[in-house]
């Protein structure tokens, strides 16, 4: 039901490489949107000074100070935050105050300032761009339905929102967490061909060649797409040169998945749950936010078999972690399959208040975790795989890689990386580099290269 062999997986490559040649000619519909950020050149590492960032990824937010000293060596000092339920879900513009109110927090100097602070603002949801700091979001993701966003300039939501709290900030670029990822990355290696996001969700991006990409350079759709007219007329543009695309590969097979993702009835039933069915259903197979949940479906299905956890009926309301929605989540399936012996596994267990269990059943909800996870991995290493060939980088394409499913999860990046073998063969040379703190460095890297015009 799970497991991926290599016909399926080619052909989920193979798919991905014509849903992103659809989305960058501009003239078809793709369910990879494939947007234009407006960013080109990629950090020498020589970049100095101090900028601000913004950062929202997910489900948690951040503020952060970014010192850049050159030869790729920088300095953070940033607070976290929670965005809870009723933020997520509520008015945009008490998303936004919020995120004033913090900056305040921060940077306490900014208020009533003679000189405008610069700041990059990474802002992890499909936006179209029109410019460097000018973007719509075209439709919330992640848990996010805020009211009065969609179809707005994120930009200027936050500018008036700082505005509002006598903050002195220029929001100088907009940026997706995964361009940032991939700026964050050149900053140490200039040799980086995409930046890559594993956590909460998925996405990834590259720098694509604008002569290979009629989405960038076609005449004929000035009128449709007005963020080309901005790229074309654009002083640093040509056909030679490359722009940085969005792929939104999240959203890869949405309205096409019985031919492009091997979806299976759980699948199907987490999709229903989500906040947006039939939307971004590859992220939904991958992504932090969906693994764990995915599992406890699963798990769900097994114990009112009587399959898993049978043995004790007794243990009744111990169970409700796996009939309550979230109530077993990536974290919890990671410290899992990471346990070492059955008495640490038990320990994890515990704190989702199943306080027994046989080591039969934790067994075999431990082979569970590594085959959602393994499948994860697998459908990640497939993508990157089609990125690799539609690059020509298959013997060499250096990825920066962000998000705490990457960093944290046992074995992740090994099985993507054993995907990947079996996918180009002798031609692979797919590396990965961390990017240390790559969403909120990345943001303040775009900030001084649109400072830099």
């Amino acid at each position: 039901m799970l497991n991926l062999n290599a016909t399926k997986l080619h052909t989920i490559k193979d798919e991905m490489l014509l849903q992103m040649k659809e989305g960058l000619s501009g003239t078809q519909e793709s369910p990879m949107l494939m947007l234009p950020t407006h960013l080109s050149k990629l950090p020498s590492g020589e970049e100095t000074g101090s900028y601000l960032a913004l950062d929202l990824g997910g489900t948690n937010f951040r503020v952060l100070k970014v010192t850049l000293h050159g030869k790729g060596k920088f300095e953070v000092v940033n607070s976290k935050h929670k965005v809870d339920q009723k933020l997520m879900e509520g008015p945009g513009e008490d998303l936004f105050r919020f995120f004033a109110q913090k900056v305040k927090e921060m940077v306490p100097e900014a208020v009533g300032a003679p000189n405008a602070l610069p700041l990059g603002f990474t802002f992890s949801f499909p936006v179209l761009q029109t410019s460097i700091n000018v973007g719509k979001l075209v439709r919330w993701t992640k848990g996010f339905t805020c009211s009065g966003v969609e179809g707005q300039d994120v930009v200027a939501l936050l500018q008036r929102a700082l505005q509002e709290e006598n903050i002195n900030v220029t929001v100088a670029a907009l940026v997706n967490d995964t361009p940032g990822t991939m700026f964050a990355g050149a900053y140490a290696n200039p040799r980086v061909a995409a930046g890559l996001i594993l956590g909460t969700g998925t996405n990834l991006c590259f720098a694509q060649k604008v002569a290979d990409a009629a989405k960038l350079h076609d005449l004929r759709l000035f009128n449709s797409l007005p963020s080309v007219v901005t790229w074309r007329n654009a002083p640093y543009c040509g056909p030679d040169q490359v722009h940085i695309i969005n792929t939104e590969w999240g959203g890869f097979g949405d309205g096409r998945a019985e031919r492009s993702l091997p979806m299976c009835r759980f699948d199907e039933a987490l999709d229903k749950l989500s906040v947006n069915p039939g939307e971004h259903l590859y992220e939904k197979m991958i992504g932090g936010m969906f693994l764990g949940e995915l599992t406890r479906l699963i798990a769900a299905d097994l114990i009112e078999k009587d399959e898993l956890f049978s043995y004790n009926k007794a243990l009744g309301n111990k169970l409700e972690a796996f009939r309550t929605p979230g109530g077993f989540n990536t974290e919890c399936m990671s410290k899992l399959e990471a346990s070492a012996g059955y008495e640490e596994a038990r320990k994890v267990l515990s704190t989702v208040g199943i306080m027994e269990g046989k080591r039969e059943d934790i067994d075999k909800l431990k082979s569970l975790c590594v085959t959602v996870s393994n499948r994860a991995a697998k459908l990640a290493g497939a993508g990157l795989a089609a990125v690799a060939v539609h690059l020509k980088r298959e013997h060499d394409c250096l990825i920066a890689v962000d998000g705490t499913l990457y960093a944290k999860y046992p074995k992740f990046k090994e099985r993507m990386t054993s995907c990947l073998q079996l996918m180009l063969g002798n031609k692979m040379g797919v590396r990965f580099l961390t990017a240390e703190d790559g969403s909120g460095v990345g943001a303040a890297l775009a900030a001084a290269a649109a400072c830099a015009r």
